[in-house]
């Protein structure tokens, strides 16, 4: 059962690193142009110049962050609670028991184990809220990136 927890955790660990990636491109560097270099800054663009700066843009994506960090701790919360679970339906069945086995009990005796269903229903429910958040925290970002581009060309005119 370790391996499989450790082999969960390494999942968690890989898609959180893909979406720090994702966000880190969509908020990356400018692509630089050939053309030649821009003029002097205004103070009307200047306050817009970095994300960084505002800090209402850094209270959403805080907002965002401290949002998907109560996901995480309460998935993990929820899978050792099945694994609590699962030991106890493992303890049942007889010594060398599969994995499949021990689902197939869990599954078949839900009066004995009233809770292995709840907690499915919560690690699903929790996967939802996950990807909401992922999804929110995707268009907040792109849509200030896209606004920026937009102040950026209408400064160029």
């Amino acid at each position: 059962m370790r391996k499989d927890m450790k082999r969960k955790n390494d999942r968690l660990v890989a898609l959180l690193g893909a979406v720090l990636c994702v966000c880190a491109c969509l908020v990356g560097c400018e692509r630089k142009e050939s053309a030649p270099p821009a003029p002097a800054v205004t103070n009307a663009s200047a306050k817009a110049a970095s994300r960084l700066d505002d800090p209402a843009y850094r209270a959403q994506v805080t907002n965002l962050i401290a949002a998907q960090r109560r996901t995480y701790v309460a998935r993990e919360q929820i899978l050792a609670r099945m694994e609590q679970v699962r030991e106890r339906a493992r303890k049942a069945l007889p010594e060398g028991a599969t994995d499949e086995q021990v689902k197939a009990e869990l599954e078949s005796n839900p009066r004995q184990y009233p809770a292995w269903r709840e907690l499915v229903a919560a690690l699903e429910q929790n996967a939802e809220e996950s990807k909401r958040n992922s999804a929110a925290a995707q268009t907040t970002i792109r849509r200030r990136i896209l606004r920026e581009v937009a102040e950026q060309t209408s400064a160029k005119k």
